[in-house]
């Protein structure tokens, strides 16, 4: 449930920002990926992706979004909550194949 609500505050913050593509956050303090609050043992800078590709503009993956960027940080790192959560967009276009991210980045827990 704390869960949810974080991450519903979040898509909140998100859209109260106006985004035009992808939804952005800059220093948001801290997401939790769990019920679980209590402070835990820092692992550093962490970092995510969700990305969606392209050939000669049409989509040949899901679209990139959040929920799916925060899921792959939590993966490749096995943590438990974020702090200091900023994202950003990323990838790269060439004439014929694109690639589009959304990343997140914050300061990992375990």
């Amino acid at each position: 449930m704390l869960h949810r609500l974080a991450v519903g505050a979040l898509l909140l913050g998100f859209g109260a920002t106006g985004c035009t593509h992808y939804q952005y956050a800059k220093n948001v303090k801290m997401v939790s990926l769990d019920g679980n609050v209590a402070e835990g043992r820092g692992i550093g800078p962490v970092r995510g992706e969700s990305c969606q590709a392209s050939v000669m503009g049409y989509p040949i993956s899901e679209q990139a979004s959040l929920d799916k960027a925060i899921a792959n940080t939590r993966e490749k790192n096995q943590i438990r909550y974020l702090n200091n959560v900023s994202t950003e967009d990323g990838g790269f276009d060439a004439y014929f194949y694109a690639r589009h991210c959304l990343i997140v980045k914050g300061t990992g827990y375990q």
